[in-house]
């Protein structure tokens, strides 16, 4: 691929999206399977209540992108490694689940095909991590079990568990000893103002919490995450531009990065298949696919695209047929969630930058 490729328009495009107000700040990372073909931040870390510029290596809150880089990569892990089938009943792994539920998989959860519902309100049940899960599995199911793809935190929240059962380790433990650590994602962890002992101007902003009572920065976004502990299957996450570019391309190389290899080439090649295309969305295993209505991917990228959104404002999208990979990450929740332009500007940006390949 030509290294030479003229991004200006991106650029452009951005500092556009900036002046409108669709995000206080954003960085961008455009990789081939071997090297970086752009990459760019601009804006600010934060705006309130002091404004802080965005730097190359500022870290974000990655929300529901946990759910694939973690949760989806430490099951397909556990694959590989002989410890579960993704057609296991989960009874197997959660004998306190009801008997009207015996007939959903891991799959079904990886797919959000299980029947749960999309959120569900924890943070303010006045129970204990596992009393949350039991709430959880026990959860009255919205559709019949394989009916219909119905994207849902609970599903993340209940294969975040098992991957705690079945390996005895905590997420972070895991895909710290597994991926962060061999793809040298040094920025990259749950909980960074402990773990990366990365202070909070490292940070981007999310918004103020009103029953935290302050701007978040450096905790976890999302509420449920918040109350089960910061660490969670379906967020939790950080990570920076730098960190998830290696991971990205990774994924492009099947497996592999640098003389790392993470997966055999066979479990990226079945994960980012679709699984569900006798339903009403295309899934891959864990991930989201380009061939969908509306997708964030835009329209250019191949059919085998494979992406994820995170709801503060990030998006990985990976392309094996294009050999490309795209990494976009913004703070459009601070200083406030209301600011949903991201939503209209990702299959723009996604499109802008499959046509600059010409």
């Amino acid at each position: 691929m030509d290294n030479k490729l003229d991004f200006s328009a991106v650029r452009e495009l951005l500092e556009s999206e900036l002046e409108k107000g669709s995000f206080p700040g954003a960085a961008l990372s455009v990789v081939s399977k071997n090297e970086v073909l752009y990459r760019t931040h601009l804006g600010s870390a934060q705006l309130q209540p002091e404004q802080r510029k965005m730097k190359s290596d500022t870290i974000f809150g990655l929300a529901s992108l946990t759910k694939v880089i973690v949760t989806t990569s430490s099951i397909m892990k556990l694959v590989e490694m002989g410890r579960i089938n993704i057609y296991d009943y989960i009874k197997e792994y959660f004998p306190e689940l009801p008997a009207d539920k015996d007939e959903i998989t891991i799959f079904h959860l990886l797919t959000h095909s299980s029947g749960y519902q999309a959120i569900v309100k924890l943070w303010d049940q006045g129970m204990n991590y596992q009393q949350k899960i039991k709430y959880i599995l026990d959860l009255p199911l919205e559709n019949e079990v394989g009916e219909l793809v119905n994207y849902s935190d609970p599903n993340f929240i209940l294969l975040g568990e098992l991957v705690q059962r079945v390996s005895g380790m905590s997420l972070q433990e895991f895909s710290q000893q597994y991926f962060f650590s061999p793809l040298g994602m040094d920025n990259t962890s749950y909980k960074p103002l402990t773990n990366l002992e990365a202070a909070a101007d490292d940070i981007a902003a999310a918004e103020y919490c009103s029953w935290r009572n302050k701007m978040i920065v450096g905790e976890v976004h999302d509420e449920n995450a918040y109350s089960l502990g910061e660490i969670s299957g379906h967020a939790g996450l950080f990570s920076n531009n730098k960190d998830l570019s290696k991971f990205v391309m990774m994924l492009l190389n099947n497996g592999s990065y640098q003389d790392q290899t993470v997966f055999s080439p066979l479990t990226i090649v079945s994960m980012r298949q679709n699984w569900t295309a006798d339903l009403n969305q295309n899934r891959a295993l864990g991930w989201d696919l380009r061939n969908n209505f509306r997708s964030s991917g835009g329209i250019l990228f191949s059919d085998q695209a494979y992406g994820h959104t995170g709801f503060t404002g990030t998006s990985i999208w990976i392309d094996p047929v294009l050999e490309l990979g795209v990494v976009f990450l913004t703070n459009r929740v601070h200083p406030t969630r209301d600011n949903v332009d991201i939503i209209s500007l990702r299959p723009r940006l996604h499109n802008l930058i499959a046509a600059v390949l010409k």
